[in-house]
């Protein structure tokens, strides 16, 4: 089985489309997503459409969660006004699907054990960077295969006691590289494959400004950080 790993989508539907094209290309039977549907860019509702509609299981991320309590107090002012307009924009059925969703998910898959969690195993909320692995997460997670998201940087860590990875934002890439991040799990093999997908970034820039969000969280999608 092929599975595609997703995290950070953020209300960019245009670069999820991008991912999912390919997913669907490569045959992939199941979309799993580390947090944060919504966030900074201007396609909450066109998001959780697609989230609907392909059953991508996902987990909450910190967005995900501030827009159902109402909390930016941890938020940079551009992440609370991109929030805010989610919140007056975004429909009540698809917040209710938000809702719905869990800080973790422990999913078996043909007999793989996976973990996703937004931040680490320790907390949800918990910024991860590569040089902040260690293999004892798998071991606090119980787990095969770790997946994170929420510092938008993709990588991949092979221990012998199992994988580690953030596959990387879709919708704001802080890598330094602007295209979609994603990844690829080979259950049958154990291998996984860390992917990129180009995008129409110009549209969501442009469908940004007239949405009045910050001009700073629409120009930053050409430099990927």
């Amino acid at each position: 089985m092929l599975v595609g790993l997703i995290a950070d989508v953020h209300s960019n539907a245009v670069a999820l489309r991008a991912v999912l094209s390919i997913l669907d290309a490569a045959g992939a039977e199941k979309i799993l997503h580390a947090g944060d549907i919504i966030g900074y860019n201007p396609y909450p509702d066109e998001t959780v459409g697609l989230f609907k509609k392909k059953k991508i299981i996902s987990i909450l991320g910190n967005h995900d969660r501030a827009l159902i309590t109402d909390d930016t107090s941890d938020f940079n002012p551009y992440a609370a006004a991109a929030l805010r307009w989610t919140r007056n924009m975004i429909s009540p059925d698809n917040v209710d699907y938000i809702r719905e969703l869990k800080n973790v998910e422990h999913i078996n898959l043909q007999g793989v054990r996976m973990t996703l969690v937004h931040g680490s195993p320790e907390g949800p909320d918990e910024y991860i960077y590569p040089k902040d692995i260690e293999p004892d997460f798998l071991k606090a997670a119980d787990c095969d295969i770790l997946v994170l998201g929420h510092t938008h940087v993709q990588f991949k860590k092979e221990y012998p006691e199992g994988i580690i990875l953030n596959p990387g934002s879709v919708g704001q890439p802080r890598d330094g590289d602007p295209r979609a991040a994603f990844a690829v799990l080979d259950t049958e093999t154990g291998k996984i494959r860390l992917e990129r997908a180009s995008y129409d970034i110009e549209k969501v820039i442009e469908d940004m400004l007239v949405a009045h969000l910050p001009e700073k969280l629409a120009f930053r999608l050409r430099a990927g950080f």
